[in-house]
C-alpha cells in the first residue's frame, strides 16, 4: 500500500485552522492589528530581530546599538495588553503543536526506544 503522507499533512493544516487554539491567536493577531501604534512598533521589532539573526548566521556580530535597539523595542511591545494577549496565545499553539509533534514522531521513539536510556522512574 502507498501512502501519501503529505496529503494527511495537508488535511492536518487544514484542521489546526479550525482549532480554538489557532482561533485564538488569529484574534489576538488581528486585535493587535487593530491597534495601529503597538502594531508598527510590534513590526519594528520583528525587523530588528530578524537583521541580528542574519547578521549573526552570516558570521556577524549585532552592533551594541542594535541590541540596546532590540531591548528597548522588546520592553514597550511586552507592556502591552495586546501583545500579552497575543504571546499567550502563541504558547497555547505552542503546547498543541509539541504535543502533535511527540504523537507523530512516536513510531520513531518506539523504533529506537530499546535503545533509549531510561528517565528515573520510568519503567
Amino acid at each position: 500500500m502507498v501512502v501519501n503522507i503529505y496529503d494527511t499533512a495537508n488535511e492536518l493544516s487544514r484542521q489546526l485552522r479550525e482549532t480554538q487554539e489557532y482561533q485564538g491567536l488569529k484574534t489576538a493577531f488581528e486585535a493587535l492589528k487593530a491597534d495601529s501604534e503597538t502594531f508598527d512598533t510590534f513590526k519594528k521589532f520583528q525587523q530588528a530581530q530578524a537583521d541580528a539573526q542574519h547578521k549573526q548566521m552570516t558570521g556577524q556580530q549585532p552592533t551594541d546599538d542594535e541590541i540596546k535597539n532590540i531591548q528597548n523595542l522588546a520592553k514597550e511591545v511586552s507592556g502591552k495588553k495586546v501583545v500579552q494577549d497575543l504571546m499567550n496565545q502563541e504558547r497555547q499553539v505552542d503546547s498543541m503543536l509539541q504535543q502533535l509533534n511527540k504523537t507523530i514522531t512516536s513510531p520513531i521513539q518506539d523504533l529506537y526506544s530499546e535503545v533509549m536510556p531510561k528517565m528515573p522512574g520510568q519503567e
